[in-house]
């Protein structure tokens, strides 16, 4: 029996934006936001992930930011002052 842990799956995604912006997004679009370079986008994911290995994925392709305000279920989120 081995005692390898499965690795684990990043926590943030680093990328950019189809406007070439870069973006950090969480895996379930909790936290993030868009940055003025790489070097702060990453160091931001880094920050964020105690620099734990493999938490940050450098995506090779566009990352475009879930900013939808969904639930669990899919429903759209309510604003607690929402009439």
């Amino acid at each position: 029996m081995s005692n390898a842990r499965p690795l684990a799956s990043p926590r943030l995604i680093v990328g950019q934006d189809r406007h070439g912006r870069w973006v950090v997004q969480d895996r379930l679009g909790l936290c993030g936001g868009w940055f003025v370079d790489r070097a702060e986008a990453i160091h931001y994911a880094m920050f964020e992930t105690g620099g734990a290995p493999r938490a940050v994925l450098l995506a090779p392709g566009v990352v475009e930011p879930d900013l939808s305000l969904d639930d669990e279920d899919g429903r759209r989120a309510r604003s607690p002052n929402a009439a």
